[in-house]
């Protein structure tokens, strides 16, 4: 699926570029309200990202909405009887925490409190929506326990985990299985 460019090194460069990855066509006011950056500072590195070729930026309205230079634009798939939502459109929390699995591989839920401000509590129940919704998965780790978000292929194994389950609690049929099945291949 989407891929950090590592060779930012700059972190707030860095969520900007992840932010506009995740969500092609995003508008400066939203960019400013779910990173809480001030203007000058998300203009500086916007102006960055252009001129590096990593970005680039549409018109319309006179505003600016901001797209992957490539323009690529990664869709989770709906299935009937899974768990994974197309369109299913993130809270500011739920962004940010994904913003922050994505550019902090192997990130726990302390240092997920500490980088996105959101408290524990709060966090909690959006990694929980998260995780029903495909977006990333609890990994045990040594005695922590850390967040990863999932690509295409692990997609498609955690969906076809949760309608084999389906399956075997017979809350969906075998030719229902099998039809949503073949569209995962």
């Amino acid at each position: 699926m989407m891929e950090v460019d590592t060779s930012i090194e700059n972190e707030t460069r860095k969520l900007v570029y992840t932010h506009i990855m995740a969500h092609p066509g995003v508008s400066f006011i939203i960019l400013k309200s779910v990173l809480k950056l001030n203007e000058s500072t998300l203009r500086y590195h916007l102006t960055y990202l252009e001129r590096s070729k990593r970005i680039s930026f549409g018109l319309e309205k006179g505003k600016r909405y901001y797209y992957p230079h490539n323009g690529e634009r990664h869709i989770i798939q709906k299935h009937e009887g899974s768990d994974a939502i197309t369109g299913y459109e993130l809270t500011g929390a739920q962004d940010k925490i994904i913003l922050m699995i994505k550019s902090y591989p192997k990130i726990n839920q302390k240092e997920l409190v500490k980088k996105t401000g959101i408290n524990r509590i709060t966090l909690s129940r959006n990694l929980n929506k998260l995780m029903k919704l495909c977006l990333v998965r609890k990994v045990p780790n040594g005695n922590k326990v850390i967040y990863e978000y999932l690509e295409n292929k692990q997609l498609r194994y955690e969906i076809l985990k949760r309608l084999i389950k389906k399956l075997l609690s017979n809350e969906i049929d075998e030719t229902t299985f099998l039809k949503l099945k073949k569209e995962l291949d």
